[in-house]
């Protein structure tokens, strides 16, 4: 399995459950950061730095070791520019026996967007299995948008709630501005605490 993530903590925040579930069945998986996150906010030096340690941290609570985190590095809301270097760059690490997993190309965030674009060619180039994952279509789309699209849900036990919960805890800089106000709201965090976890197979 490879999860596209645009920045650090949307595998988490989407499909921690699945990772960690299908961890527990020993699959391979890759977490390919393609931004560090540094334009998360402005006025916090090394954030990109600090968002890397924490997702690195989140993901071993995933069963993810560093060695399976690719980092792309590229600019933070610049993807949609760099979306064919994308393209070139993870070619090599997909076969038509891999299942991708990344946002949804109309997730109302530019790099999210891209990365969804980006992964439907890597499957179109390579046979590769895709489904895609939803994050701010929850919160800025409207329920006509998914109407008639054939969404699966996948169940999460209680261990599996845990782990991604625990996981999520590690990207505190998100969840936290330094002057103390919250990053993501509540409004933000309520789908990563549902029992079950939607994907929408390309």
């Amino acid at each position: 399995m490879l999860v596209i993530s645009p920045h650090p903590d949307d595998e988490t925040l989407t499909v921690g459950g699945l990772i960690y579930a299908q961890r527990e069945r020993d699959l391979p998986i890759t977490i390919v950061a393609v931004t560090d996150g540094e334009n998360a906010y402005d006025g916090y030096a090394g954030l990109g730095e600090l968002r890397v340690r924490e997702q690195t941290q989140a993901a071993a609570r995933l069963r993810i070791e560093s060695e399976y985190l690719l980092r792309l590095q590229i600019t933070d809301s610049k993807v949609s520019q760099e979306r064919s270097s994308v393209v070139e760059r993870l070619l090599p690490f997909v076969t038509p026996r891999t299942h991708i997993l990344a946002p949804w190309p109309f997730d109302f965030h530019p790099d999210h967007e891209a990365c969804g674009v980006a992964a439907r060619e890597l499957a179109e180039r390579t046979g590769a299995r895709l489904a895609f994952y939803f994050f701010w279509t929850w919160h800025r789309g409207t329920p006509e948008l998914l109407e008639g699209l054939r969404l699966h849900a996948f169940p999460l036990n209680v261990d599996q709630r845990t782990a991604k919960a625990e996981a999520l805890a590690f990207h505190a800089s998100q969840l936290h501005h330094p002057s103390g106000d919250p990053i993501l709201h509540d409004i933000h965090l309520w789908p990563a605490f549902l029992p079950f976890e939607f994907y929408l197979p390309a």
